[in-house]
């Protein structure tokens, strides 16, 4: 946060994962009537979870009750149950994304060459499945927010003079067995990379300030060589076992002082 920059139009977050960053920038602003209007667009390629944030915004209630039931059934039986099963009404695929992602290994989000989801059960005693308080504070949260879908040009593409850009790419692999880019069945590589680093080039020409998160490497700093590139160490908390998760050093790459 100590590295947010004030500004003074759209918050934008291309890749939003989990949501940490926009949920941190939110709690410092909920006071403040900006929020009261559209203030921050959302976007992630991953269609599952987009859908899961919609309906914690608008189906709350129901959303924290069908979670609550499924926790009283929580076996392996039913964990597998539910990962083979393709949902289609929003509700429905809201809840098997949210179970499954709290008990499945390591809390990983991983999917096959067809987009299927295929991590294995987690070895968790008393996993919490849903936490309503939490999901009260989403659904404010989002209350004034644009959710989307799509590759992250289209996003950056709108992010315009006084507007400010968070992006949290996919990383360039540290190595061999640190090679995970299976978040979506379409990978994300080095030109992937190079249209992120033109397009944040671009919101830069437009007046927009931009603060990017990366893995740190030649590649990196060589794509990135005319802006602010700051060294970060940072404790990797998902990963095969508790040895693969270690301080790293990342890059916070800026357009602003």
């Amino acid at each position: 946060m100590e590295h947010v920059p004030p500004f003074t139009g759209l918050y934008h977050e291309p890749f939003v994962g989990g949501g940490a960053v926009f949920l941190a920038l939110y709690m410092s602003l909920r006071s403040s009537p900006r929020i009261d209007q559209v203030w921050a667009v959302l976007n992630d390629v991953n269609a599952e979870l987009m859908n899961a944030y919609l309906v914690v915004k608008t189906e709350t209630a129901n959303l924290v009750r069908r979670l609550q039931s499924l926790a009283k059934k929580h076996s392996k039986e039913t964990y597998y149950a539910i990962r083979a099963k393709e949902e289609k009404e929003p509700l429905a695929r809201a809840v098997r994304f949210v179970y499954l992602n709290k008990t499945c290994f390591n809390g990983l989000y991983r999917v096959n060459a067809d987009g299927k989801f295929n991590v294995p059960i987690g070895s968790y005693k008393n996993p919490t499945i849903v936490e309503p308080e939490v999901m009260e504070t989403w659904k404010h949260a989002l209350k004034s927010v644009k959710l989307c879908s799509e590759d992250f040009l289209y996003r950056l593409a709108e992010a315009k003079k006084g507007d400010f850009v968070y992006a949290d790419p996919p990383y360039l692999p540290r190595s061999k067995t640190a090679n995970f880019t299976s978040y979506t069945a379409d990978k994300f590589g080095e030109k992937d990379h190079e249209r992120l680093a033109n397009a944040l080039g671009n919101v830069h020409k437009r007046g927009a300030k931009f603060l990017c998160s990366q893995g740190d490497s030649d590649t990196i700093r060589q794509l990135y060589k005319q802006f602010t590139i700051v060294p970060v160490s940072v404790k990797h908390m998902v990963g095969a076992s508790a040895k693969s998760r270690t301080i790293v050093k990342e890059l916070l790459i800026k357009n602003y002082d």
